[in-house]
């Protein structure tokens, strides 16, 4: 009777110790359950796997407490901002250290010199009846009529050389001081001959021209080159043909050329004063064309530099660079480029004229164009770090051919991707390397 009842009571405490473990099991089953959810629509929350009803994508399960997701080097390079990092396996390239030739197409204007301008000014005051120079930029010729003007001071200078001429024809003196004072109003000579064989003064008398050139208003500036166009270059050597004749899409979006407002000339009716300049007249010889080059051009282009100039006449002349300028402006920094012409008589002044410069070889590192990628401000290369690639700003030199001199932040042994712009669509940003 003892036995059974110790056996009793230890049956009984088992039977207790299970029942309390499977409840342990139930609570901690019921505590771990798992809840599914749609990646595209955190709202969307199931307890068993499926599908969202919203766009139908699979559910995923949720991290259970204490769960954690084991960051290995490949998903940590993965991970990283797609604007910093391109995993790719394309083909790399190696900068090569070389001597090239640079030869640069560019769009330039013909202009003139303004040391070269002359004036044609109102020797007397009075109204001017007729002017026959119509728009800026007129052609003239030396004794050219551009006017005809009224005045009474130069009217009654007549009178008073035609009254001596009649009553006191023998005073040299009194004749020859009239005469001067007529020539020093702007009467010629021809004009005080014709006026003393009619003896009848002259209402209006002509003003002539003394230069040959081109007229401009008082307040015009002389036409610069474009200063936005982007400048393209080819290493071909041959003649113009092959690239003088047609001008490359990147060049001929921004070909525009900045002249300043040209300004009124003077017209009939208006009223002059004793000194006053009518014209002003630029000398043919004074015109020459100007270039805009990009800055990074300095090393390539000097004085005395040869130069193939198209007119779009179908000739073309040679020539070489006579002046050479940094100059800034508006936040660019590019090079004028002057170049005298031997044509200045065929030539008008804001013709546009397209030129290749010869400039000197280069020894520097040279990548493609496609391994540049041009972002506006910046200029960037992707370099392979292990079996990544990482973008980096470069600065670029001239460009020739098909190739770009990097002068700072590539080296000849860096890895660079051969086609940068394979790498980048159209809605990437890059993050560049210091």
């Amino acid at each position: 009777m003892k036995r059974n009842w110790k056996s009793n009571i230890v049956m009984t405490a088992l039977f207790l110790l299970l029942l309390f473990a499977a409840a342990c099991n139930k609570n901690g089953t019921h505590a771990e359950h798992d809840t599914y959810t749609c990646p595209m629509h955190p709202t969307v929350i199931q307890d068993r796997p499926g599908t969202c009803p919203v766009c139908g994508m699979d559910l995923v399960r949720k991290a259970r407490p204490g769960e954690a997701v084991e960051i290995t080097e490949d998903l940590a390079r993965l991970i990283k901002s797609p604007n910093e990092t391109v995993v790719a396996s394309i083909r790399t390239i190696k900068g090569e250290y070389k001597t090239m030739p640079v030869r640069i197409e560019a769009q330039g204007v013909v202009t003139y010199d303004t040391r070269n301008i002359f004036t044609i000014p109102s020797r007397t005051g009075g109204r001017l009846e007729q002017v026959f120079i119509k728009y800026p930029f007129q052609s003239v010729k030396k004794g050219q009529k551009v006017a005809e003007i009224y005045s009474p001071e130069l009217l009654t200078a007549q009178r008073e050389l035609l009254f001596l001429l009649e009553n006191d024809a023998q005073n040299e003196p009194l004749i020859n001081g009239a005469k001067q004072r007529l020539q020093l109003l702007g009467a010629t000579e021809s004009q005080i001959k014709t006026l003393i064989q009619r003896k009848e003064p002259q209402n209006t008398f002509a003003i002539y021209s003394p230069y040959d050139g081109y007229v401009i208003a008082e307040t015009q500036q002389a036409p610069v080159a474009p200063t936005a166009a982007p400048v393209s270059s080819t290493a071909a050597p041959g003649g113009m043909s092959d690239g003088m004749g047609s001008t490359s899409a990147s060049s001929s979006t921004q070909s525009t050329t900045t002249t300043a407002a040209p300004g009124n000339l003077i017209r009939e009716g208006s009223y002059v004063t004793s000194g006053q300049t009518l014209f002003k007249v630029v000398n043919t010889s004074a015109l020459l064309v100007e270039l805009n080059l990009p800055s990074a051009m300095a090393n390539a282009i000097k004085k005395g530099t040869d130069v193939k100039l198209d007119f779009g006449d179908g000739e073309v002349q040679q020539a070489t660079v006579d002046f050479v300028q940094p100059f800034f402006n508006e936040g660019q920094e590019f090079l004028t480029v002057r170049v005298y012409t031997k044509r200045s008589d065929k030539l008008h002044i804001g013709h546009l004229v397209r030129a290749r410069l010869a400039g000197s070889s280069v020894e520097a590192l040279w990548i493609p164009r496609e391994a540049l990628l041009d972002l506006g401000v910046d200029k960037v290369v992707f370099i392979r770090d292990k079996k990544v690639l990482k973008p980096k700003k470069v600065v670029v030199g001239a460009r020739t051919g098909d190739v770009v001199e990097i002068r700072q932040g590539l080296s000849s042994s860096d890895e660079i991707a051969a086609n940068a712009q394979y790498l980048v669509d159209s809605e990437s940003f890059i993050k560049t390397q210091k």
